[in-house]
């Protein structure tokens, strides 16, 4: 038998990573809120474009793909208009690059 106040080591571990996974989740909310408060000064289809990507980011994600696949189908779809669809999906990128 242990004596009181003594932890087990695999205690110990399974706290520690308990703590680090608590920070990570925080920093992945942080950079979130960056990247939401970069969009609200995009202009209407470049906000389309990142309110649709920002759900499916995902760490090693690339990117670029994602934007263009996004873009492409708001485009298809009527929601933001062929002109400027390019400018818009630079634009979101931008503010989508700052979560990622």
């Amino acid at each position: 038998m242990r004596p009181p106040g003594r932890v087990r080591p695999a205690a110990r571990l399974l706290v520690a990573l308990i703590g680090v996974g608590a920070l990570a989740g925080g920093a992945a909310r942080a950079d979130t809120e960056v990247a939401r408060r970069c969009a609200a000064a995009l202009p209407q289809d470049a906000r389309a474009i990142f309110d649709a990507t920002l759900p499916q980011l995902a760490p090693g994600a690339n990117l670029r793909e994602l934007v263009t696949a996004t873009t492409r189908r708001l485009v298809e779809a009527g929601s933001i208009g062929r002109g400027s669809a390019r400018d818009s999906a630079v634009a979101a990128g931008k503010c989508l690059r700052t979560a990622d």
